[in-house]
Protein backbone atom coordinates (compact mmCIF):
# COMPACT_ATOMS: atom_id res chain seq x y z
CA UNK A 1 0.00 0.00 0.00
CA UNK A 2 2.85 2.13 0.96
CA UNK A 3 4.55 1.42 -2.47
CA UNK A 4 1.47 2.51 -4.30
CA UNK A 5 0.77 5.75 -2.45
CA UNK A 6 4.64 6.34 -3.36
CA UNK A 7 3.61 5.92 -6.82
CA UNK A 8 0.73 7.63 -7.08
CA UNK A 9 2.45 10.39 -5.68
CA UNK A 10 4.40 10.43 -8.32
CA UNK A 11 1.74 10.69 -10.88
CA UNK A 12 0.55 13.34 -9.02
CA UNK A 13 3.63 15.53 -9.43
CA UNK A 14 4.19 14.83 -12.80
CA UNK A 15 0.81 15.86 -13.76
CA UNK A 16 0.97 19.36 -11.67
CA UNK A 17 4.52 19.46 -13.19
CA UNK A 18 5.56 23.63 -12.42
CA UNK A 19 7.53 25.59 -14.60
CA UNK A 20 10.60 25.54 -12.67
CA UNK A 21 10.50 21.57 -13.04
CA UNK A 22 11.08 22.42 -16.59
CA UNK A 23 13.17 25.51 -16.45
CA UNK A 24 15.53 22.98 -13.93
CA UNK A 25 15.47 20.59 -15.68
CA UNK A 26 18.66 19.44 -17.78
CA UNK A 27 17.84 16.54 -19.85
CA UNK A 28 16.84 17.44 -23.15
CA UNK A 29 14.65 15.63 -26.21
CA UNK A 30 16.24 12.39 -27.43
CA UNK A 31 14.06 12.89 -30.34
CA UNK A 32 12.37 16.26 -31.08
CA UNK A 33 12.50 19.17 -29.66
CA UNK A 34 12.61 19.61 -26.08
CA UNK A 35 9.45 22.24 -26.02
CA UNK A 36 7.47 19.68 -27.79
CA UNK A 37 7.20 17.81 -24.33
CA UNK A 38 4.96 21.22 -22.72
CA UNK A 39 1.04 21.26 -23.45
CA UNK A 40 -0.31 18.65 -26.20
CA UNK A 41 3.15 18.95 -28.64
CA UNK A 42 4.51 21.82 -30.99
CA UNK A 43 2.83 23.44 -34.13
CA UNK A 44 3.86 21.79 -37.08
CA UNK A 45 4.84 23.90 -40.26
CA UNK A 46 2.67 23.05 -43.53
CA UNK A 47 4.46 23.82 -46.59
CA UNK A 48 3.77 23.06 -50.35
CA UNK A 49 5.99 22.09 -52.38
CA UNK A 50 6.84 24.95 -54.27
CA UNK A 51 7.54 27.36 -51.45
CA UNK A 52 9.17 24.58 -48.93
CA UNK A 53 12.68 26.03 -49.95
CA UNK A 54 11.39 29.39 -48.48
CA UNK A 55 10.12 27.92 -45.22
CA UNK A 56 6.60 29.03 -45.95
CA UNK A 57 3.12 27.75 -46.20
CA UNK A 58 2.36 29.01 -50.05
CA UNK A 59 -1.03 30.34 -49.19
CA UNK A 60 -0.20 32.53 -52.45
CA UNK A 61 1.85 30.59 -54.64
CA UNK A 62 0.07 28.45 -57.01
CA UNK A 63 2.26 26.19 -59.11
CA UNK A 64 0.03 23.82 -62.51
CA UNK A 65 2.81 20.95 -61.55
CA UNK A 66 2.48 19.87 -57.39
CA UNK A 67 -0.03 20.04 -54.90
CA UNK A 68 -0.24 22.65 -52.80
CA UNK A 69 -2.54 22.04 -49.01
CA UNK A 70 -1.82 25.48 -47.88
CA UNK A 71 -4.88 26.98 -49.43
CA UNK A 72 -8.01 25.29 -50.32
CA UNK A 73 -8.90 27.92 -53.04
CA UNK A 74 -5.61 26.37 -55.20
CA UNK A 75 -7.36 23.32 -55.99
CA UNK A 76 -10.04 24.97 -58.29
CA UNK A 77 -7.08 26.12 -60.25
CA UNK A 78 -6.04 22.26 -60.77
CA UNK A 79 -5.23 21.07 -64.93
CA UNK A 80 -3.55 17.70 -63.81
CA UNK A 81 -4.12 15.14 -61.06
CA UNK A 82 -1.15 15.61 -58.97
CA UNK A 83 -0.15 14.00 -55.53
CA UNK A 84 3.24 14.38 -52.97
CA UNK A 85 4.41 12.79 -50.44
CA UNK A 86 6.86 14.70 -48.25
CA UNK A 87 9.81 13.94 -45.41
CA UNK A 88 12.20 15.69 -43.15
CA UNK A 89 15.13 15.48 -40.48
CA UNK A 90 15.52 18.32 -38.32
CA UNK A 91 18.33 17.98 -35.98
CA UNK A 92 18.34 20.22 -32.70
CA UNK A 93 21.67 20.79 -30.44
CA UNK A 94 20.20 21.85 -27.20
CA UNK A 95 21.65 23.48 -24.91
CA UNK A 96 21.25 25.14 -21.07
CA UNK A 97 23.48 26.48 -18.52
CA UNK A 98 24.35 23.01 -17.56
CA UNK A 99 24.25 20.43 -20.13
CA UNK A 100 24.01 19.93 -24.13
CA UNK A 101 22.81 17.21 -26.11
CA UNK A 102 22.02 16.43 -29.33
CA UNK A 103 18.37 15.13 -31.33
CA UNK A 104 17.29 13.68 -34.26
CA UNK A 105 13.95 13.67 -35.44
CA UNK A 106 12.82 11.37 -39.41
CA UNK A 107 9.23 12.17 -39.75
CA UNK A 108 6.52 12.10 -42.61
CA UNK A 109 5.93 15.79 -42.86
CA UNK A 110 2.52 15.16 -45.32
CA UNK A 111 0.94 13.44 -47.91
CA UNK A 112 -1.27 14.45 -50.24
CA UNK A 113 -3.47 13.52 -53.81
CA UNK A 114 -5.56 16.10 -55.58
CA UNK A 115 -7.23 15.82 -58.84
CA UNK A 116 -9.79 18.06 -60.76
CA UNK A 117 -13.35 17.36 -61.23
CA UNK A 118 -13.64 20.17 -63.98
CA UNK A 119 -10.31 21.55 -65.46
CA UNK A 120 -9.35 24.92 -63.88
CA UNK A 121 -12.73 24.96 -62.72
CA UNK A 122 -13.25 22.72 -59.60
CA UNK A 123 -11.14 20.32 -57.95
CA UNK A 124 -10.85 18.26 -54.85
CA UNK A 125 -7.66 17.08 -52.32
CA UNK A 126 -7.46 14.20 -49.71
CA UNK A 127 -4.72 14.58 -47.64
CA UNK A 128 -2.74 14.00 -44.34
CA UNK A 129 -0.76 16.25 -42.46
CA UNK A 130 0.35 16.78 -38.43
CA UNK A 131 -0.82 19.86 -37.22
CA UNK A 132 1.31 19.40 -33.81
CA UNK A 133 4.02 16.79 -32.59
CA UNK A 134 5.09 15.51 -29.24
CA UNK A 135 8.08 13.92 -29.99
CA UNK A 136 10.76 13.74 -26.98
CA UNK A 137 12.72 12.10 -24.17
CA UNK A 138 13.48 13.91 -20.70
CA UNK A 139 14.16 13.46 -17.58
CA UNK A 140 13.20 15.35 -14.06
CA UNK A 141 14.59 15.02 -10.72
CA UNK A 142 12.87 15.76 -7.43
CA UNK A 143 12.74 15.20 -3.57
CA UNK A 144 9.52 13.82 -1.77
CA UNK A 145 9.18 14.68 1.87
CA UNK A 146 8.00 11.98 4.34
CA UNK A 147 4.48 11.26 4.50
CA UNK A 148 2.98 13.02 7.84
CA UNK A 149 3.01 10.04 10.39
CA UNK A 150 5.51 7.99 8.64
CA UNK A 151 8.69 7.70 10.29
CA UNK A 152 11.15 7.86 7.29
CA UNK A 153 13.41 10.35 5.13
CA UNK A 154 12.87 12.16 2.32
CA UNK A 155 13.25 9.90 -1.00
CA UNK A 156 15.03 11.09 -4.27
CA UNK A 157 13.10 10.76 -7.37
CA UNK A 158 14.34 10.57 -11.16
CA UNK A 159 11.24 10.50 -13.65
CA UNK A 160 11.93 9.24 -17.33
CA UNK A 161 9.61 10.41 -19.66
CA UNK A 162 9.68 9.16 -22.92
CA UNK A 163 6.34 10.86 -25.10
CA UNK A 164 5.33 10.50 -28.52
CA UNK A 165 2.31 11.41 -30.77
CA UNK A 166 0.16 14.95 -31.07
CA UNK A 167 -2.85 16.12 -33.60
CA UNK A 168 -2.70 14.61 -36.99
CA UNK A 169 -5.49 15.62 -39.56
CA UNK A 170 -6.97 13.74 -42.32
CA UNK A 171 -8.72 15.89 -44.66
CA UNK A 172 -10.54 16.45 -47.69
CA UNK A 173 -12.01 19.32 -49.66
CA UNK A 174 -12.98 21.48 -52.40
CA UNK A 175 -11.96 24.41 -54.47
CA UNK A 176 -14.22 26.19 -56.97
CA UNK A 177 -12.94 28.94 -59.87
CA UNK A 178 -16.20 31.66 -59.85
CA UNK A 179 -14.23 34.14 -61.93
CA UNK A 180 -11.39 34.15 -64.21
CA UNK A 181 -8.86 35.56 -61.25
CA UNK A 182 -10.45 34.46 -58.69
CA UNK A 183 -10.35 30.91 -56.87
CA UNK A 184 -12.29 29.78 -53.33
CA UNK A 185 -12.05 26.90 -51.57
CA UNK A 186 -13.40 24.76 -48.40
CA UNK A 187 -11.93 21.80 -46.57
CA UNK A 188 -13.53 19.60 -43.79
CA UNK A 189 -11.19 17.69 -41.78
CA UNK A 190 -10.82 15.17 -38.79
CA UNK A 191 -8.46 15.83 -36.14
CA UNK A 192 -7.21 12.88 -34.27
CA UNK A 193 -5.41 13.10 -30.81
CA UNK A 194 -3.05 10.42 -30.04
CA UNK A 195 -0.79 11.36 -26.81
CA UNK A 196 1.50 8.87 -25.30
CA UNK A 197 3.80 9.31 -22.09
CA UNK A 198 5.61 6.54 -21.01
CA UNK A 199 6.78 7.65 -17.52
CA UNK A 200 9.45 5.22 -15.71
CA UNK A 201 9.69 6.76 -11.90
CA UNK A 202 12.96 5.71 -9.82
CA UNK A 203 13.72 5.96 -6.34
CA UNK A 204 16.52 6.21 -4.17
CA UNK A 205 14.79 3.90 -1.53
CA UNK A 206 14.62 0.88 -2.91
CA UNK A 207 11.23 -0.20 -1.21
CA UNK A 208 9.57 1.81 -3.12
CA UNK A 209 7.87 0.48 -6.63
CA UNK A 210 10.00 1.95 -9.87
CA UNK A 211 6.85 0.36 -11.82
CA UNK A 212 6.89 2.15 -15.52
CA UNK A 213 3.52 3.39 -16.36
CA UNK A 214 1.48 5.40 -19.41
CA UNK A 215 -0.68 8.74 -19.75
CA UNK A 216 -1.88 8.22 -22.96
CA UNK A 217 -4.47 11.10 -24.14
CA UNK A 218 -7.02 10.36 -26.57
CA UNK A 219 -10.10 11.95 -28.41
CA UNK A 220 -10.88 13.95 -32.19
CA UNK A 221 -13.10 16.39 -33.47
CA UNK A 222 -13.81 17.53 -36.84
CA UNK A 223 -12.40 20.91 -38.15
CA UNK A 224 -13.26 22.92 -40.78
CA UNK A 225 -10.81 25.58 -43.45
CA UNK A 226 -11.56 28.47 -45.65
CA UNK A 227 -9.37 30.22 -48.77
CA UNK A 228 -9.35 32.13 -51.06
CA UNK A 229 -6.58 33.33 -54.03
CA UNK A 230 -6.39 36.43 -56.36
CA UNK A 231 -4.13 36.88 -59.04
CA UNK A 232 -3.93 40.03 -61.61
CA UNK A 233 -1.28 40.65 -64.27
CA UNK A 234 0.59 43.37 -65.59
CA UNK A 235 0.57 45.34 -62.60
CA UNK A 236 3.66 47.39 -63.80
CA UNK A 237 4.97 46.00 -67.06
CA UNK A 238 3.53 43.28 -69.50
CA UNK A 239 4.63 40.55 -67.82
CA UNK A 240 4.87 40.52 -64.30
CA UNK A 241 2.06 39.53 -62.38
CA UNK A 242 0.75 40.09 -58.46
CA UNK A 243 -0.95 37.28 -56.47
CA UNK A 244 -2.90 37.43 -52.95
CA UNK A 245 -4.02 34.18 -50.90
CA UNK A 246 -5.55 33.73 -47.79
CA UNK A 247 -6.53 30.56 -45.72
CA UNK A 248 -8.79 31.08 -42.50
CA UNK A 249 -8.83 27.78 -39.76
CA UNK A 250 -11.58 27.63 -37.50
CA UNK A 251 -10.96 26.29 -34.03
CA UNK A 252 -10.95 22.68 -32.84
CA UNK A 253 -12.46 21.45 -29.48
CA UNK A 254 -11.47 18.22 -28.43
CA UNK A 255 -13.30 16.38 -25.45
CA UNK A 256 -10.75 14.14 -24.65
CA UNK A 257 -9.84 11.41 -22.05
CA UNK A 258 -6.73 10.45 -20.36
CA UNK A 259 -6.02 7.00 -18.89
CA UNK A 260 -3.18 6.55 -16.50
CA UNK A 261 -2.56 2.68 -16.36
CA UNK A 262 0.39 0.20 -15.76
CA UNK A 263 1.20 -3.44 -15.59
CA UNK A 264 1.03 -5.11 -11.62
CA UNK A 265 1.07 -8.21 -10.47
CA UNK A 266 -2.77 -9.01 -9.21
CA UNK A 267 -2.82 -12.72 -8.00
CA UNK A 268 0.41 -13.43 -9.40
CA UNK A 269 -0.66 -12.71 -12.59
CA UNK A 270 0.82 -9.73 -14.44
CA UNK A 271 -1.88 -7.06 -15.92
CA UNK A 272 -2.38 -3.89 -17.16
CA UNK A 273 -4.15 -1.83 -14.83
CA UNK A 274 -5.59 1.25 -15.02
CA UNK A 275 -4.87 3.82 -12.02
CA UNK A 276 -7.26 6.87 -12.53
CA UNK A 277 -10.32 5.08 -13.55
CA UNK A 278 -12.22 7.05 -11.41
CA UNK A 279 -10.37 9.96 -11.69
CA UNK A 280 -12.62 13.33 -11.81
CA UNK A 281 -9.63 14.59 -14.07
CA UNK A 282 -10.35 11.79 -16.61
CA UNK A 283 -12.05 13.64 -18.76
CA UNK A 284 -10.63 16.91 -20.53
CA UNK A 285 -10.44 19.29 -23.21
CA UNK A 286 -7.78 19.96 -26.09
CA UNK A 287 -8.73 22.88 -27.79
CA UNK A 288 -6.34 23.98 -30.88
CA UNK A 289 -6.28 27.76 -32.04
CA UNK A 290 -7.72 30.09 -34.67
CA UNK A 291 -5.35 30.32 -37.72
CA UNK A 292 -5.16 32.59 -40.29
CA UNK A 293 -2.71 32.58 -42.81
CA UNK A 294 -1.81 35.18 -46.12
CA UNK A 295 0.93 36.34 -48.43
CA UNK A 296 1.26 37.88 -51.51
CA UNK A 297 3.67 36.87 -54.08
CA UNK A 298 5.11 39.33 -57.05
CA UNK A 299 5.98 37.26 -60.16
CA UNK A 300 8.37 40.23 -61.93
CA UNK A 301 8.45 37.62 -65.06
CA UNK A 302 7.79 33.88 -65.60
CA UNK A 303 11.63 33.29 -64.02
CA UNK A 304 12.13 35.16 -60.66
CA UNK A 305 9.22 35.91 -58.07
CA UNK A 306 8.90 37.62 -54.28
CA UNK A 307 7.25 35.60 -52.05
CA UNK A 308 6.01 37.59 -48.70
CA UNK A 309 3.56 35.85 -45.91
CA UNK A 310 2.44 36.17 -42.35
CA UNK A 311 0.61 33.52 -39.97
CA UNK A 312 -1.36 33.96 -36.95
CA UNK A 313 -2.44 31.52 -34.49
CA UNK A 314 -4.39 32.44 -31.43
CA UNK A 315 -2.89 30.19 -28.78
CA UNK A 316 -3.82 32.21 -25.96
CA UNK A 317 -7.05 31.17 -26.45
CA UNK A 318 -6.16 27.14 -26.94
CA UNK A 319 -6.48 24.68 -24.06
CA UNK A 320 -4.67 21.64 -22.48
CA UNK A 321 -7.07 21.39 -19.11
CA UNK A 322 -5.10 18.65 -17.84
CA UNK A 323 -2.31 20.57 -17.08
CA UNK A 324 -2.92 23.92 -16.13
CA UNK A 325 0.11 25.21 -15.62
CA UNK A 326 1.24 24.34 -18.96
CA UNK A 327 -1.66 25.96 -20.68
CA UNK A 328 -0.89 29.15 -19.00
CA UNK A 329 2.48 29.38 -21.31
CA UNK A 330 0.32 29.47 -24.16
CA UNK A 331 0.64 32.72 -26.55
CA UNK A 332 -0.97 34.14 -29.79
CA UNK A 333 1.85 33.28 -32.26
CA UNK A 334 3.05 34.94 -35.20
CA UNK A 335 4.82 34.00 -38.10
CA UNK A 336 6.34 35.96 -41.00
CA UNK A 337 8.89 35.01 -44.20
CA UNK A 338 9.89 36.59 -46.79
CA UNK A 339 11.64 34.81 -50.01
CA UNK A 340 12.74 34.98 -53.67
CA UNK A 341 12.81 32.30 -56.27
CA UNK A 342 14.65 30.98 -59.40
CA UNK A 343 13.33 29.02 -62.49
CA UNK A 344 16.00 29.17 -65.05
CA UNK A 345 14.26 25.93 -66.57
CA UNK A 346 11.09 28.25 -67.70
CA UNK A 347 13.65 29.72 -69.72
CA UNK A 348 13.11 28.97 -73.48
CA UNK A 349 17.11 28.16 -74.29
CA UNK A 350 18.72 26.70 -71.26
CA UNK A 351 22.27 27.76 -70.34
CA UNK A 352 24.42 24.26 -68.78
CA UNK A 353 23.10 21.96 -66.07
CA UNK A 354 22.20 24.45 -63.60
CA UNK A 355 19.74 25.92 -65.67
CA UNK A 356 17.44 22.18 -65.28
CA UNK A 357 17.00 23.13 -61.67
CA UNK A 358 14.62 25.88 -60.04
CA UNK A 359 16.15 27.66 -56.78
CA UNK A 360 14.54 28.95 -53.40
CA UNK A 361 16.15 31.15 -50.32
CA UNK A 362 13.84 32.62 -47.84
CA UNK A 363 14.37 33.73 -43.97
CA UNK A 364 11.02 33.28 -41.50
CA UNK A 365 10.76 34.72 -37.83
CA UNK A 366 8.38 32.80 -35.29
CA UNK A 367 7.69 34.63 -31.82
CA UNK A 368 6.61 31.49 -30.59
CA UNK A 369 3.12 29.68 -29.32
CA UNK A 370 4.98 29.95 -25.46
CA UNK A 371 6.21 31.80 -22.70
CA UNK A 372 7.90 30.73 -19.99
CA UNK A 373 9.84 32.33 -17.06
CA UNK A 374 8.81 36.06 -19.23
CA UNK A 375 10.99 34.62 -22.56
CA UNK A 376 8.87 34.23 -25.84
CA UNK A 377 9.96 30.40 -27.53
CA UNK A 378 11.21 32.57 -30.43
CA UNK A 379 12.86 30.49 -33.67
CA UNK A 380 14.37 32.83 -36.42
CA UNK A 381 15.08 30.43 -39.46
CA UNK A 382 17.09 30.57 -42.67
CA UNK A 383 16.00 28.17 -45.58
CA UNK A 384 17.23 27.22 -49.10
CA UNK A 385 15.95 25.15 -51.45
CA UNK A 386 16.30 23.60 -55.03
CA UNK A 387 14.30 21.65 -57.21
CA UNK A 388 14.54 19.48 -60.32
CA UNK A 389 11.56 19.09 -63.11
CA UNK A 390 11.26 16.51 -65.29
CA UNK A 391 11.20 17.43 -69.30
CA UNK A 392 9.49 14.76 -69.97
CA UNK A 393 6.48 15.22 -67.25
CA UNK A 394 5.13 17.75 -64.83
CA UNK A 395 6.35 15.67 -62.17
CA UNK A 396 9.84 17.07 -59.83
CA UNK A 397 11.75 16.76 -56.76
CA UNK A 398 11.98 19.52 -54.33
CA UNK A 399 14.78 19.25 -51.58
CA UNK A 400 14.97 22.17 -48.89
CA UNK A 401 17.19 22.98 -46.10
CA UNK A 402 17.10 25.04 -42.99
CA UNK A 403 19.20 26.46 -40.14
CA UNK A 404 18.72 28.26 -36.98
CA UNK A 405 18.12 28.52 -33.24
CA UNK A 406 15.16 28.74 -30.91
CA UNK A 407 14.84 29.35 -27.21
CA UNK A 408 17.13 31.18 -25.09
CA UNK A 409 19.47 29.54 -22.29
CA UNK A 410 18.68 32.49 -20.08
CA UNK A 411 16.57 31.87 -16.47
CA UNK A 412 17.83 27.77 -17.18
CA UNK A 413 15.30 27.47 -20.12
CA UNK A 414 16.62 25.62 -23.36
CA UNK A 415 18.19 27.17 -26.48
CA UNK A 416 18.22 24.92 -29.61
CA UNK A 417 20.47 24.88 -33.00
CA UNK A 418 18.42 23.99 -35.20
CA UNK A 419 19.38 22.40 -39.20
CA UNK A 420 17.70 20.09 -41.67
CA UNK A 421 15.87 19.10 -44.52
CA UNK A 422 12.96 18.47 -46.05
CA UNK A 423 12.17 15.91 -49.43
CA UNK A 424 8.92 15.91 -50.91
CA UNK A 425 8.09 13.50 -54.09
CA UNK A 426 5.40 15.22 -56.51
CA UNK A 427 3.86 13.14 -59.06
CA UNK A 428 1.69 14.19 -61.79
CA UNK A 429 0.75 12.42 -65.82
CA UNK A 430 2.96 9.70 -65.59
CA UNK A 431 2.01 7.93 -62.49
CA UNK A 432 -1.77 8.73 -62.90
CA UNK A 433 -4.32 9.69 -65.27
CA UNK A 434 -4.55 12.73 -66.93
CA UNK A 435 -8.41 14.20 -66.43
CA UNK A 436 -9.89 14.01 -70.36
CA UNK A 437 -13.26 16.33 -69.68
CA UNK A 438 -13.84 19.78 -68.98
Amino acid sequence: MFRRSILLLAITILAGTSAEVFAQDNSKARSGSFYSAIGFGFPANIYSPETMGLGLPGVSTYSGFSANNANPAHWGLLRFTQGNIGVGLDSFESVDSNASSRNTLLSIESFQFAFPLLRDKLGASLSFMPVVRADYKRRETGFIDPLPGMNQQGVEYIISRLGSGGINRFEAGLGFKPLDNISIGYAFSANLLALNNEITPIFSNLLYDPATYDVDVEGYDFGHRFGIYAYKGQIFGDTDQLAFGASVSLPVTIDAQRTISSFRSVNNQRQLVELNENDPDRDGTVKLPLEFNTGLTYNLNRLSNFVAELQLQKWDDAKFTFNQTQQAYFKDRMKVGFGYQYHPYRADQRDGFFSNFKYSLGTTYDNGHLSINDHDIETLLLHGGIGLVSRRSASSIDLSFHYGIRGTDSSNLVKETIWGFKLSLNLAEFMFVQQKFQ
